[in-house]
């Protein structure tokens, strides 16, 4: 099996046409995922982490919101689908997004908040992708430590082909 190369493209509104088509071809088609990072200019990048960034705490300054769709089973219900935001504002994300005014919606069931591995959730298979998107893409802009442009990078990674 080998792994195709991803589709990347740029948006600004969260309710961008393409990103909401690429949204549903992966879903449709069972396999993959997307990553998502707010676009930053040259001069506000964050460096490099060092050789030993492994010690301290996240260093994802620039966050990177992941989506996965849940997988069709035979027989069975579609599983939920997973979102993901990697961060570096520190512990208990969920709680500092509520406090912004963008709690988790109350039928995601949060499965990791950790301050290197980011804020996992399970998202009901059938949650409308509209709402998803903008709430992981508000939440990544409230969390990103540095100025962004204000617009976003898509990577569509379709899975095994």
């Amino acid at each position: 099996m080998s792994r195709t190369r991803p589709t990347v493209f740029g948006f600004v509104a969260h309710d961008d046409a393409e990103l909401l088509a690429q949204m549903s071809m992966v879903q449709a088609g069972g396999t993959g995922w997307i990553n998502i990072e707010p676009v930053i200019d040259e001069q506000y990048l964050p460096p490099e982490p060092g050789p030993f960034a492994f010690l301290g705490g996240s260093t994802h300054k620039v966050p990177v919101v992941t989506w996965m769709p849940g997988k069709r089973q035979d027989g069975r219900a579609v599983k939920a689908t997973t979102v993901g935001l990697q961060h570096a504002s520190g512990p208990r994300v969920a709680w500092r997004l509520r406090d912004l005014g963008l709690p988790v919606p109350a039928d995601w069931r949060v499965t990791q908040d950790h301050p290197r591995r980011g804020l996992v959730a399970e998202v009901p298979a059938d949650a409308d992708n509209r709402a998803v998107i903008d709430w992981l893409l508000r939440s990544a802009a409230a969390v990103c430590q540095v100025e962004s442009t204000g617009r976003w990078e898509a990577a569509v990674h379709p899975g095994l082909a």
